[in-house]
């Protein structure tokens, strides 16, 4: 398969789960087992974003040691869970991040 068609099957299929919600054509009400299943979308989607983000380096892959990402990280996972806030968790993740590379760790 090529890859221009493959990026038109893509754009495709992204309209249309943009689209056909919007036209009526759709169910007024999902069903349950569907419903069930899209709450585990944000998790498939964001954990290997974040996962990529924080361990994978340019230069080289993963990284364990030296990684300040890491340790902003799990800041940023302890804040999520004690205060259900995404502002304060992006606020402390950023602000570890920031303070770890400002003062030279």
């Amino acid at each position: 398969m090529s890859l221009f068609v493959l990026m038109c099957l893509c754009g495709a299929l992204t309209f249309s789960t943009r689209f056909l919600p919007l036209t009526g054509w759709l169910p007024a009400k999902l069903p349950a087992w569907f419903e069930r299943a899209m709450y585990f979308v944000p998790i498939a989607v964001l954990t290997p974003i974040i996962t990529h983000s924080v361990m994978v380096t340019g230069d080289s892959g993963i990284a364990f040691s030296d990684n300040l990402r890491l340790p902003a990280a799990c800041l940023a996972i302890l804040v999520a869970l004690l205060t259900r806030s995404v502002i304060i968790t992006l606020i402390a993740g950023f602000a570890c991040l920031w303070g770890l590379n400002y003062f030279g760790f």
